[in-house]
């Protein structure tokens, strides 16, 4: 047998290849833009297909249709990435990074199912959304937590058996 498929099949080049599919999670996904193109939908209307992907290799178009939120769709990619609001230039939004928060998606016409964008958030801190933050709020919350008396080696107790802090000012 003479060259053909096998040319360039040798154990190392097996071993580099990749594991194979890989797709967004259920749930937050750090992810960046990787492509953004203009299209027509099966329906006819005009559409923009933005094609996300993460740092281990899975990417998840998102598409934005004429007519089905569009407004709502463009401003959610808009703030989670931020791209500056009204930006027509997508060559700029390539790169940016953002959160891309899938659900299960619908079967498909060969009964596969593939997760699929339920909406879009920035980055908090350079880190995803769901990390929470040290906001100011919680540096209150920290503050306002009994004091450690040192004498003792005990908390001093508010009475309540509970470490709820009511911040509501009415």
């Amino acid at each position: 047998m003479n060259g053909g498929f096998w040319d360039d099949v040798t154990p190392d080049s097996v071993a580099a290849a990749s594991d194979g599919f890989k797709e967004f999670v259920i749930g937050e996904n750090e992810a960046y833009i990787k492509n953004v193109a203009e299209s027509v939908s099966q329906s006819g209307n005009d559409m923009l297909v933005v094609t996300f992907a993460n740092d281990d290799g899975a990417e998840l178009k998102h598409y934005i249709v004429e007519g089905e939120f569009k407004q709502q769709k463009l401003k959610q990619l808009y703030t989670a990435f931020n791209i500056p609001i009204g930006s027509k230039t997508t060559n700029n939004w390539i790169g940016r990074r953002g959160i891309v928060v899938c659900k299960q998606g619908k079967p498909n016409n060969n009964g596969n199912i593939y997760n699929q964008v339920s909406y879009l958030r920035p980055l908090k801190n350079g880190a995803p959304a769901s990390r929470p933050a040290n906001t100011q709020q919680n540096q209150q919350r920290q503050s306002q937590q009994p004091p450690n008396n040192h004498t003792t080696g005990q908390t001093q107790n508010t009475g309540s058996g509970d470490d709820f802090v009511d911040d509501i000012p009415f």
